[in-house]
């Protein structure tokens, strides 16, 4: 019994490294969604099968191999094919392109713009006012290329897809009248049409409009 949990446990770490060296030497924020799949299916077959005596360790071996050829046999694939690569692992999203929302791509991804913001913060951007260009990566993260490196402060949120966000109008000490008449000086009397309406203290209003961000419908391919 101990030996052959102590055979399935050494089976399997053995099958991890051997997958660890199929996906090549990748960085955690290069390893796509579907990297990730493959080690949770082994890690998987390994839970079900270390405490189950139904299972031996010629059964456990046969799908640890059998996993791994299919693993292979698909990576070679991947690699020679961009198409398939492009089904199946998926290509980077422009997010911002120059300087322009890409609504569409947003959407796809299911991006909120305070997760957006989030993003640009990870990357030293603190407001949108200085992205030219925002690329999501096939591994989740975010590349960012600046507009410039100067003149950038903390901004705050303050329309989100139409919606005012007044908890952080309260917390700069401002009001619904206040970003309404400033609206209007921007020239956007309509609130119905905003997508992104950023404050900071130094540079005031920053706006995207629905109309400016949907023209922006950018994809890259490999």
């Amino acid at each position: 019994m101990f030996l052959q949990i102590a055979s399935k446990l050494v089976v399997g770490l053995i099958g991890l490294l051997l997958v660890t060296r199929l996906l090549g030497k990748k960085t955690l924020s290069e390893i796509t969604p579907f990297d990730l799949i493959y080690t949770l299916v082994l890690g998987g077959i390994l839970e079900e099968s270390l405490y189950d005596d139904k299972i031996n360790i010629l059964h456990f071996l046969f799908a640890v191999a059998l996993w791994g050829i299919m693993i292979y046999l698909l990576e070679t694939v991947v690699q020679k094919k961009d198409k398939v690569n492009n089904f199946i692992k998926g290509i980077p999203s422009v997010l911002i392109y120059e300087g322009e929302l890409n609504l569409s791509e947003i959407k796809s991804n299911h991006i909120e713009m305070e997760q957006l913001r989030s993003m640009l913060r990870s990357q030293n951007c603190f407001s949108l006012r200085m992205v030219k260009y925002a690329v999501l990566e096939i591994g989740g993260s975010v590349s960012v290329m600046k507009e410039s490196e100067g003149n950038e402060e903390f901004s705050y949120l303050l329309v989100d897809e139409k919606v005012i966000e007044m908890n952080t109008l309260q917390s700069i000490g401002k009001d619904k009248k206040w970003l309404i008449e400033s609206l209007k000086e921007k020239g956007h009397p309509n609130l119905e049409d905003i997508v992104y309406a950023e404050w900071s203290p130094k540079q005031g209003l920053y706006v995207k409009t629905y109309q400016q961000s949907e023209k922006k419908q950018i994809k890259l391919e490999n």
